[in-house]
């Protein structure tokens, strides 16, 4: 193990001479040039569904929104809120969360998720009944060009500040 650690530490110290990719080439201060990634402001912005996909692994369904014909900028005061992307998920009834309950232990985390899944379906005028439903729906975009109302916070994780979409509804523009 030790040799191997010596090999990949060895190679490491070629790319940092003054051949082509080594250090050399590069320049930047990170002290310097760190910027903050800006923020789209608390409110309800208008936007469209760009890409639906299926996570397996983490049993959810993320959707990507375009925001459109709002106008605005962003907290660095400058990059505008139209054309940024935000993301929500649906997360979907796994096995082994009929018999686990939810935080509140009012409903097992199955009955939780479906229940978001009505809501969800109801607020933006689809149909996510069944797993067939919405694989379907995956395979044929059906769900791409939706146009919605999208409530936007700021969250804060960790010390990192993020935009995190809390409300779909079906827009009222289009």
């Amino acid at each position: 193990m030790a040799k191997k650690q010596t090999e990949e530490y060895a190679q490491t110290e070629e790319t940092m001479d003054e051949s082509e990719g080594g250090m050399s080439d590069l320049n930047f201060d990170v002290n310097d040039e760190y910027k903050a990634s800006p923020l789209i402001p608390g409110g309800t912005y208008h936007g469209s569904v760009i890409k639906v996909a299926y996570e397996p692994a983490k049993y959810c369904i993320v959707w990507t929104f375009s925001l459109h014909d709002n106008g605005g900028v962003m907290s660095d005061g400058e990059t505008p809120v139209d054309g940024a992307h935000v993301f929500t998920r649906n997360w979907l009834p796994k096995p082994g969360d009929e018999t686990e309950m939810t935080g509140s232990g009012r409903n097992t985390k199955r009955q939780s998720k479906i229940n978001m899944l009505m809501d969800f379906q109801n607020a933006l005028g689809i149909d996510m009944s069944t797993p067939k439903k919405i694989g379907d729906a995956l395979s044929n975009a059906e769900w791409i060009g939706v146009e919605a109302d999208l409530t936007v916070s700021i969250r804060e994780w960790e010390g990192r500040f993020s935009n995190d979409v809390t409300k779909v509804t079906k827009s009222r523009m289009y």
